[in-house]
């Protein structure tokens, strides 16, 4: 009953997922399965075409872990240190999915829990979110293992938005998507994609917000 409330939108906002940016490569059938993490286990694991669910009661869990189908899953990684083209591109996809799916408010109300995460991850534990090198980090035992590439990396996607416009980052995810899926980027390929599509430089909004210490 809990995760019939939560998903209520989760198939609606798979199709905003396949129809802005690309058909998923995981089939027909994909959805939330429960995991009992046990106490003190949160969010989601990207699982495709079947992810795990810990919070199965969070429509924003649902949506992060679905739209891990096109970024983390879909285009992989090409080094830990990339953590944040998984990741901080999923959380803006989250936030598009459902103000497009369920409204306009549950976006707002989104971003504002998001600024909270923002500014207690950087108060609690800041990080560049997207460190230099390849590999060279061991994720699960480093400080990037945290809210900061979830968050800088959504909230540079924002600003990037702001420049470009809404309908000019959604073509370059998707062309990216597109041209990566079943491969693995780096999050210099995604600033070098914005710019060859867009004309825009988005490397001094990446050094703002993903290189960094704190935020803009």
């Amino acid at each position: 009953a809990i995760a019939t409330g939560a998903t209520t939108h989760l198939r609606d906002e798979i199709d905003f997922y396949e129809k802005t940016y690309g058909a998923t490569s995981f089939g027909a059938d994909v959805g939330p399965v429960s995991a009992n993490w046990g106490f003190g286990a949160v969010g989601g694991m990207e699982h495709h075409p079947y992810w795990h669910v810990g919070e199965m009661g969070k429509a924003e869990v649902h949506a992060h872990e679905a739209a891990h189908g096109w970024y983390g899953d879909g285009v992989r990684i090409a080094c830990w240190e990339d953590f944040v083209l998984s990741e901080g591109t999923v959380s803006y996809l989250a936030a598009r999915a459902i103000e497009a799916k369920d409204s306009q408010a549950a976006g707002d109300a989104l971003w504002t829990s998001y600024q909270q995460r923002l500014d207690s991850a950087v108060l609690f534990g800041d990080t560049p979110a997207w460190p230099d090198g390849c590999d060279q980090i061991d994720l699960l035992h480093d400080k990037l293992w945290s809210d900061i590439p979830y968050m800088k990396g959504a909230f540079f996607y924002r600003a990037v938005e702001q420049q470009i416009g809404r309908a000019m980052l959604d073509k370059v995810l998707h062309d990216f998507y597109v041209a990566h899926v079943g491969k693995a980027a780096t999050m210099q390929d995604m600033i070098d994609a914005i710019h060859a599509t867009s004309g825009f430089d988005a490397m001094p909004l990446a050094q703002a917000w993903l290189k960094q210490l704190g935020h803009p």
